[in-house]
């Protein structure tokens, strides 16, 4: 009995296999042995991978560099310290200023117009004269500087040296003197006698003119002051007037406006002209209107700060002032109180 356990026990332990199937499980056992190196040799790429990315998104972007900036050197105390501190206390500091430069930069840029005008119109006539030549001494290589540069040189030697000077204008031109001269000679025309002298009545109707013509320029003048009294008065009693910049945006909206009315002579006077012409362009315009409605507010609300003042002023003195009301004494008990009652206190 025991010889067959044996037998069969080792029958167990010592199975017949074909070589076909230990073939196929070694590669196998391969395949998935190289797997496994080629998936450990990958994770540490891609933790690396990882790795990396973390850090290009972690990295804090790259603030730009805050330029700090000094105030203007136009600029006064108040100012400076409201553009270095700026607040919403001091920011009409500000405004203030912004103001002023842009009416001055106004001011100049109109100046400097005016100026360049006037210098357009000064040597317009000049320009304008020699214009039509301007092509013919191109030709010859000379602008229109070097001609007004040779007139006036040959105009002023001719006041110092004419005799000289004609004799080099000659030459420059391929002539002498002698090229000049005849066979006979002009006669000198004599001076006429008793030139042109005025009548009396022609005279007197030169200095009629003259008179009259000095009496509408002194009147003109005359309208033109009394005009620039009634302004300044009228702008003075405007708030919005105040401050220079708004006073010459008031002005330029105003003017058109001042001039159709007085076109109409429907207005008797000078203030009555402005006051229409005040109001349509506040009203009509919202800058303006909101800037007067501010303007007016402050003196409303001053009114009622003192009205509420003088109200608790009368109230503290009505409380506090000796013999004002019925004096209370103070008891301490019951037999205090009945004592001072049969005192008659």
């Amino acid at each position: 009995m025991d010889e067959n356990v044996t037998e069969v026990a080792a029958e167990d332990v010592t199975p017949d296999r074909n070589e076909g199937d230990l073939q196929i499980r070694q590669s196998l056992r391969k395949q998935l042995h190289n797997q496994e190196e080629q998936q450990t040799k990958e994770e540490p790429v891609q933790e690396s991978n990882q790795e990396e990315a973390e850090v290009e998104v972690q990295a804090p972007a790259a603030q730009p560099d805050q330029v700090v900036y000094a105030p203007p050197s136009d600029m006064n105390k108040a100012e400076k310290e409201a553009f270095l501190n700026p607040t919403s206390e001091n920011a009409h500091i500000l405004q203030g200023y912004l103001n002023r430069r842009a009416h001055e930069t106004r001011t100049q840029y109109d100046r400097k117009a005016q100026e360049l005008n006037q210098l357009i119109e000064r040597n317009s006539s000049v320009y304008n004269t020699i214009k039509q030549y301007e092509e013919d001494y191109a030709k010859e290589g000379i602008s229109i500087q070097d001609v007004a540069k040779r007139s006036v040189a040959w105009d002023r030697a001719m006041r110092n040296d004419p005799l000289t000077t004609a004799r080099e204008w000659l030459e420059a031109y391929g002539l002498s003197p002698e090229d000049l001269v005849g066979d006979y000679q002009t006669p000198v025309q004599p001076a006429q006698q008793n030139a042109n002298f005025l009548t009396r009545e022609e005279a007197e109707r030169v200095a009629d003119e003259r008179w009259k013509a000095l009496h509408a320029e002194q009147e003109k003048k005359a309208v033109e002051y009394m005009n620039q009294k009634i302004v300044e008065s009228f702008m003075n009693q405007k708030p919005l007037f105040r401050d220079p910049e708004t006073a010459s945006q008031l002005e330029g909206e105003m003017a058109p406006v001042v001039k159709a009315l007085t076109q109409t002579g429907r207005y008797s006077s000078q203030e009555e002209i402005l006051e229409t012409a005040y109001n349509y362009v506040v009203n009509g315009n919202p800058v303006f209107a909101s800037l007067n409605q501010k303007l007016q507010a402050k003196p409303a609300i001053q009114q009622q700060l003192q009205v509420v003042q003088k109200a608790k002023q009368a109230a503290k003195s009505i409380s506090g002032s000796a013999g004002s009301g019925t004096p209370r004494v103070v008891t301490k008990d019951i037999r205090d109180n009945l004592r001072r009652r049969m005192a008659g206190d």
